[in-house]
């Protein structure tokens, strides 16, 4: 049986399901990747300018693997490749003197300006192989998904142990 074989089946159980949209999330995942690095970016880099995009160009690193749903040793690592290009640089916190805020630099600022296209047509390509109104589904029912998991998430410990 082929690769192809195999992803046509359907497996309507809750597992099934399950992997299903997991599957799909990996070959999204590899296809950006892939993508991305025709332009010299990762996904984590990706990831990182984009949030910070968003979000006014500064935030803790805290923030960041929240907002990315990744660990912040994983985050702190690629934020200093990040720096050392020049394209984020950390500053203290104004409220907190314990606490540095990630900021994008003009060159980051310039970085993003210029992946903000190819992120776009990424985008359209990938999803490219169904309609608008499947989309709006599709992210309503990412959305109920993450929203459910989310406090689960927040309940539990670093190591995956219930807080009590």
């Amino acid at each position: 049986m082929t690769i192809s074989e195999v992803s046509k089946r359907t497996d309507k159980t809750p597992l099934g399901t399950l992997l299903s949209v997991l599957m799909s999330f990996e070959v999204l995942e590899r296809y950006l990747e892939v993508e991305l690095r025709r332009y010299d970016a990762t996904l984590i880099r990706f990831h990182i300018m984009s949030t910070l995009f968003k979000n006014g160009g500064e935030m803790t690193p805290s923030e960041i693997a929240e907002s990315v749903f990744r660990e912040k040793n994983s985050i702190t690592a690629a934020i200093n490749i990040m720096e050392r290009q020049g394209v984020v640089r950390r500053e203290p916190s104004p409220d907190d003197r314990r606490s540095v805020k990630v900021v994008i630099t003009d060159k980051g600022w310039q970085e993003a300006n210029q992946l903000n296209p190819i992120a776009q047509e990424l985008s359209r390509e990938a999803l490219s192989c169904i309609d608008k109104e499947q989309i709006e589904v599709l992210v309503g029912i990412m959305r109920t998904i993450r929203e459910s998991l989310l406090p689960r998430l927040a309940k539990t410990t670093a190591n995956g142990k219930l807080q009590e």
